[in-house]
């Protein structure tokens, strides 16, 4: 028997203590994503012409088929699933993705521009990104999206065109977001003249506004990555999975634990001596724990943010806000309405998402949504 997404994901949530939930898949999978006939001059036409050869993110050269022989896409890399479903014309080409892709996104959204995500195949590759090749060829896809060498390994040699999203040396979410949603969009023929290029100049813009007269005054962040059995993780200087320094910078926000190379565990005493303004909990443990001071080991009080109830969860849509999604350029604004409230209320907040959803995906989220989003963990009881 197939294993389907939803089992998949409690599987994985059990294996790294993550957290997962979901709601009853709607029917269909057509996307709401506007697509016109506009196609970037470096691909094929829209019609069927024959075969491609791009060279990808990881610079490698690779032959795929024209926009209108792919049908079936596979997914390996988690982040990138947000990518392909902003701009993708109809998720049902989506036959397989891996299970982590929903570890730590937000299910009630994902069902809104996603709706049939449950029904999607997850079985072929493991929590560990270990490839089953005969489970997966039987998907029968026409392309393959990974990440890197390390998810290369389980899909070489399999005669099916596989396409790499690793950016080396690129630490900025900004760059590598629009980087990711272009070629996403050059190799499935959708409209490159919209997309997440424009949302961040305009979010550039907002900031640079919003920012002019906080001057040397900057509020002092820390991201906690991993809460777990007594030991704290947190996101230092940029690394592959350290991205709040990058999100902080555009924020006008310092991050107090930039000391630290990549992520890395810190003590208590560590965490003590920083003394943030201001927390935001990514995965495990969450803000409500550390604002309950119910952790066994850990004393939060003695911090300005505990003291000042500046401890927040990230924000979910298709993925956590703190690695690159397809949502990243609300990111920042979130941040800075948390940073310097002054600047952005939450009403403000709420409305940016609300229009940006109805912009990138023509899809009206409720103010039962936005809550979701911006207070996940409290919406949803975990």
């Amino acid at each position: 028997m197939k294993n389907k997404i939803v089992s998949a994901v409690l599987a994985a949530a059990l294996c790294l203590s993550l957290a997962a939930c979901g709601k009853p898949a709607s029917q269909g999978g057509k996307s709401n994503v506007p697509v016109t006939s506009e196609t970037p001059s470096s691909t094929a036409p829209v019609e069927s012409s024959g075969l491609r050869t791009i060279t990808d993110l990881g610079g490698h050269e690779v032959t795929i088929p024209a926009p209108a022989d792919i049908q079936k896409i596979v997914i390996l890399s988690p982040p990138v699933m947000s990518f392909v479903v902003s701009a993708i014309p109809d998720t049902e080409m989506i036959v397989g993705i891996n299970s982590r892709s929903f570890l730590t996104s937000n299910p009630q959204i994902v069902e809104k521009v996603f709706p049939n995500w449950k029904s999607v195949e997850s079985s072929f590759v493991d929590v560990n990104f270990a490839v089953n090749t005969e489970s997966l060829l039987a998907l029968e896809p026409d392309i393959i999206f990974y990440y890197g060498d390390f998810q290369k390994k389980g899909i070489e040699g399999l005669n099916v065109p596989a396409v790499d999203f690793l950016m080396k040396g690129v630490n900025s979410p900004e760059k590598m977001s629009v980087a990711w949603d272009a070629q996403i969009r050059g190799i499935l023929g959708t409209d490159t003249s919209v997309g997440i290029q424009k949302e961040w100049d305009d979010a550039n813009a907002k900031l640079e506004s919003l920012l002019k007269n906080v001057g040397d005054q900057k509020k002092r962040g820390l991201c906690i990555k991993l809460n777990q059995a007594g030991s704290v993780v947190v996101m230092g200087s940029d690394s592959f999975d350290g991205w709040a320094q990058s999100f902080f910078a555009l924020s006008g926000i310092e991050n107090v634990a930039a000391s630290v190379e990549g992520t890395g565990e810190v003590s208590m005493e560590q965490i003590y001596e920083w003394n943030p303004d201001f927390i935001m909990c990514f995965q495990d443990v969450p803000a409500s724990y550390i604002l309950d001071n119910s952790i066994e080991g850990q004393d939060w009080s003695l911090l300005s943010a505990w003291k000042n109830k500046q401890v927040f969860d990230v924000p979910r849509t298709t993925y956590a806000w703190v690695t690159p999604c397809a949502d990243s350029p609300l990111f920042p604004f979130w941040l800075v309405s948390k940073a310097y409230p002054e600047l952005v209320s939450d009403d403000e907040v709420r409305t940016e998402i609300k229009e940006y959803y109805q912009r990138n995906y023509n899809v009206e989220l409720t103010e039962g949504d936005l809550d979701s989003i911006l207070d996940y963990r409290e919406a949803t009881g975990i």
